[in-house]
């Protein structure tokens, strides 16, 4: 191997470099458009390793997490480590117990940060680690996050004694663990916000804490309930808002898994609804192009079935949501589009989607009979449904002059709470009709 080139005849360069590095790694490290749990974490603890090599003329770099027995190698720069077989190199992933590790033993001061030649310590010449590695010098600090527990350590060493590392080195071994540091803070406050999702999430799913409740849509013309829409409620210690939770499960993977367990809760009660009534439920996207999904509600009658999608559903391939919703829309099933008027998605899904069903938003039926611009979207969207064979449904009506005004503006159908709240029963009804079991 090389001699090591010493890098104090060159500081200068040396530190015009090392102030680059440190530049871009901190403007890095602490990015808010930074991946936190994606390859950008990685990507950046890797070069923060590579900087640190190679201005201290090091052959390895690594940072190591403290367990309760092993210290775990999660990141380590060995360009040459390749040519080197298995067992005399340093991996990712290696888990060695503490007694046989630099990490551990500088960590708990039976070792220096600083060491130029592991021979003139007994401590370091007798470790495993010395041989194994062919450890010659090495550097190494804690990784400290900010509320004061040590992570574990970054490190590096040589193969061949280094007689130029000295206390400036170990300072700027510092600055990049202080760097890693606040990543790896960042990092895992945001797996414990993806835990805590996760776990409640799962104890809904587990414990069955979901129930429905029903809330009517009615004629507001015969004032006749022609349907329901069906609105999940959590229940339990991980109870929260229904638009969180499928958010939260969003988050961690779950949604599609979730919805299909309130889709189904939701149809199973379709016997008890009078044979002319709907049910409308919401899906995602991603659910309604599942498989799981499609196996579902083929055992439900599906012209007695409106699927729901809200403005605020980001849709990857209208093209594959069309194909996945086509022939259920052959046997029936129809389409609503959600929160119409509250944002820009909603008009995309309508243009792209060609619901049967336009529902209104409540922020638009609201103070509609004060509101000329409200009035003014009303009417385009019942001329846009009639061109197109569909209708409105306007949702939030809660007085009386909204409802006079929606009559007036040509929207027939309406839910809110002047037509009935949602209720966990449904309105006791004739005996079922079991045929809707089939």
């Amino acid at each position: 191997m090389a001699p090591i080139v010493s890098h104090i005849s060159t500081r200068p360069r040396y530190l015009r470099s090392m102030e680059n590095s440190l530049s871009h790694l901190t403007s890095s490290l602490i990015s808010k458009d930074s991946d936190i749990m994606g390859a950008g974490k990685s990507d950046l603890f890797d070069s923060a390793l590579a900087a640190v090599r190679e201005h201290l003329g090091l052959d390895v770099t690594y940072i190591s997490e403290i367990s309760d027995r092993h210290m775990v190698y999660h990141h380590v720069c060995d360009p040459a480590g390749q040519d080197t077989p298995e067992d005399n190199r340093l991996s990712a992933g290696d888990k060695l117990a503490h007694k046989k590790t630099y990490c551990h033993n500088v960590a708990v001061g039976n070792l220096p940060e600083l060491i130029c030649d592991t021979q003139d310590i007994p401590l370091a010449r007798d470790l495993s680690a010395t041989k194994n590695l062919n450890i010659a010098s090495h550097i190494g600090v804690p990784v400290q996050l900010k509320d004061g527990r040590i992570y574990g350590m970054m490190c590096g060493f040589s193969h061949q004694p280094n007689k130029t590392l000295n206390e400036r080195d170990l300072a700027t071994m510092r600055i990049f663990a202080n760097l890693v540091g606040e990543h790896l803070d960042e990092k895992l406050r945001t797996e414990s916000i993806i835990e805590t999702k996760l776990r409640r999430v799962r104890d809904v799913l587990d414990s069955d804490a979901l129930d429905v409740a029903f809330q009517p849509i009615v004629n507001i013309t015969s004032m006749q309930t022609v349907g329901y829409e069906a609105l999940s409620r959590f229940s339990g210690p991980s109870a929260c808002t229904p638009d969180i939770l499928f958010a939260e499960a969003g988050d961690v993977g779950c949604r599609t898994e979730l919805e299909l367990h309130a889709i189904g809760k939701a149809l199973g009660a379709m016997p008890r609804l009078q044979p002319r009534q709907f049910l409308s439920v919401n899906a995602s996207p991603s659910t309604l192009v599942s498989e799981d999904f499609l196996q579902l509600v083929s055992r439900y009658p599906l012209q007695r079935i409106v699927f729901e999608v809200t403005e605020h559903a980001q849709v990857g391939s209208y093209d594959q949501l069309s194909a996945a919703l086509a022939p259920l829309r052959r046997q029936g099933t129809r389409l609503a589009v959600d929160d119409a008027g509250a944002g820009y998605a909603s008009m995309r899904h309508i243009l792209q989607l060609h619901p049967d069903i336009i529902k209104l938003d409540m922020s638009i039926t609201r103070d509609l009979d004060s509101c000329a611009a409200h009035r003014a979207l009303v009417r385009a969207l019942v001329s846009f449904t009639q061109e197109t064979r569909g209708h409105v449904v306007a949702e939030g009506i809660e007085k009386d002059s909204e409802l006079s005004m929606l009559r007036e503006l040509g929207v027939h159908k309406g839910q809110g709470y002047l037509l009935g709240r949602p209720s966990m029963t449904l309105p006791d009804l004739p005996e079922p009709d079991m045929r809707l079991r089939a």
